[in-house]
């Protein structure tokens, strides 16, 4: 089962600030990269609840 988990989207270069200049926004790459995070952790949970991963 937990080889169907896709893989993660490598993280955005360090060198991208993880706000825009304007210090309102998130970088696109950042943003795409924490919402896959965020699927992916959330995956494993239910996985976890379901009692296999």
């Amino acid at each position: 089962m937990a080889t169907t988990l896709q893989p993660l989207t490598p993280l955005p270069p360090p060198t991208q600030p993880v706000v825009n200049p304007d210090g309102k926004t998130m970088n696109r790459d950042w943003y795409l990269y924490f919402s896959r995070l965020d699927q992916h952790t959330r995956e494993i949970e239910k996985r976890l609840d379901a009692g296999g991963l």
